[in-house]
């Protein structure tokens, strides 16, 4: 299985990178959904709107699992220790792949950052 986390803005179109020098993320950066945004997991995969812009995405399954967690209002670290237990998928890879997704999804502000 892939264990890249991705976000598919199309059905051939993944982001899965980000320049990551406007923000830090630390361990107890909180993360979470702001009101405007919905979702569902439809087959597996999460389906977000972004009712502002009227735009949708669609998120792999080790994506749609970041983004359950997410929901919830989890911190960046708990969201890592999560995905690496519940994939096939080394602690750096996780970190480095979420930083991009995470970065990636404030960009598109489907969620929101705070210190914890």
């Amino acid at each position: 299985m892939d264990a890249r986390v991705a976000l598919k803005t199309a059905p051939s179109l993944r982001i899965e990178s980000y320049d990551m020098t406007s923000m830090t993320l630390t361990p107890a950066t909180r993360l979470a959904c702001p009101p405007e945004v919905l979702s569902r997991v439809l087959d597996g995969e999460a389906v977000v709107l972004d009712l502002g812009s009227g735009t949708y995405f669609g998120m792999n399954e080790v994506a749609t699992r970041a983004w359950e967690l997410i929901m919830q209002g989890t911190c960046f670290d708990a969201l890592c220790a999560a995905l690496v237990e519940e994939f096939d998928v080394t602690a750096d890879e996780i970190d480095r792949d979420l930083r991009s997704f995470v970065a990636t999804l404030l960009d598109k502000k489907l969620i929101t950052a705070s210190p914890s």
